[in-house]
């Protein structure tokens, strides 16, 4: 893909995740405008910023009954409890506002995640698409994706080694910091071990092909991280585990506010208040934008939980 088709793939990701946003942000902004300068009545100002709500909340509400029907208490449970609460007491454009936040941030991550899957798979780049293949006396320039296990596979110094394999002939200095990080290049023997996309610098390399293409360290590794994109961290747990005694604690301290003023919209804006969107929308974002910023680095980040030793593959 050329620079322009890249350019023109990014602006149609930004307006697909920007849509939704967008459309709850001009609902929002009608019904504010029909209300304010009473061009129209309540029911079709509140109508709007209802639909906002249920359109942008939508995956929230699934989520929240989910997790009552399996009797868990969690973000989601009271970001709905709190939406519900708002639209019984006819503050649409409040609980619209909500989702509104909430729908900006979640489409941030969306596109920051996409990014993310897209500088990660960016990194199998570093595997040269050609090999020379040694077949009897003679070299044979092909593909790397066609170049068969067993095959010996001639590295120049500077080039880049497409396979992964075992050197037979030859003693060299390889950077392998695409596959281990690591910094200095390491010497290689016969009977040593080189890895994919990794950078021959010295001299002259015969190796005997043992995985190609997609069975490569470099490609098995990425799609080990590609696969764990969606691990939730262990500190995105702290939200649930927080919301657990933390949602009780609130409709107590909203039904004591109720009881001493007589109004209901005191209560709902006890939740509104407290509702915990940041802790929903906050943790989720960092990651993600963390994992992008070390991908573009070239730092594969595996997922969010704790560190597991991939091992020889």
């Amino acid at each position: 893909m050329d620079d322009n088709q890249t350019e023109t793939s990014g602006y149609r990701e930004v307006f697909v995740f920007a849509l939704v946003p967008f459309i709850i942000g001009i609902l929002i902004i009608t019904s504010w405008a029909l209300s304010f300068f009473r061009i129209a009545p309540f029911y079709v100002s509140g109508g709007l910023a209802l639909v906002a709500t249920l359109f942008g909340g939508y995956t929230r509400f699934v989520s929240g009954f989910r997790d009552i029907y399996h009797r868990k208490i969690t973000v989601n449970v009271f970001v709905t409890v709190a939406l519900i609460a708002t639209i019984a007491v006819g503050q649409f454009l409040s609980a619209a506002l909500i989702v509104f936040i909430m729908a900006v941030v979640g489409a941030f991550e969306s596109y920051t995640l996409d990014k993310t899957k897209k500088n990660i798979r960016s990194l199998l780049n570093f595997a040269p698409k050609m090999a020379n293949v040694r077949r009897g006396t003679e070299e044979v320039a092909m593909l790397a994706a066609e170049v068969q296990i067993g095959d010996i596979v001639v590295i120049r110094p500077g080039e880049r080694i497409p396979v992964d394999g075992i050197v037979i002939t030859g003693a060299s200095s390889v950077n392998q910091a695409p596959i281990t990080g690591e910094s200095i290049p390491v010497e290689k023997a016969p009977g040593s071990e080189v890895f994919s996309a990794t950078m021959n610098e010295i001299d002259y390399l015969e190796v005997r092909t043992t995985r190609v293409g997609e069975d490569t360290t470099l490609a098995r590794i990425v799609h080990l991280v590609e696969g764990d994109q969606g691990t939730r961290a262990p500190i995105q747990g702290i939200a649930d585990r927080f919301t657990t005694w933390f949602l009780p604690t609130v409709l107590i301290i909203g039904v004591i506010g109720y009881l001493l003023s007589r109004n209901v919209l005191v209560f709902v804006s006890i939740l509104l208040v407290a509702c915990p969107c940041a802790f929903a929308i906050a943790t989720p974002t960092a990651v993600t934008a963390g994992i992008s910023n070390m991908a573009r680095r070239g730092i594969l980040i595996k997922g969010g939980q704790l560190p597991r030793t991939y091992g020889k593959t």
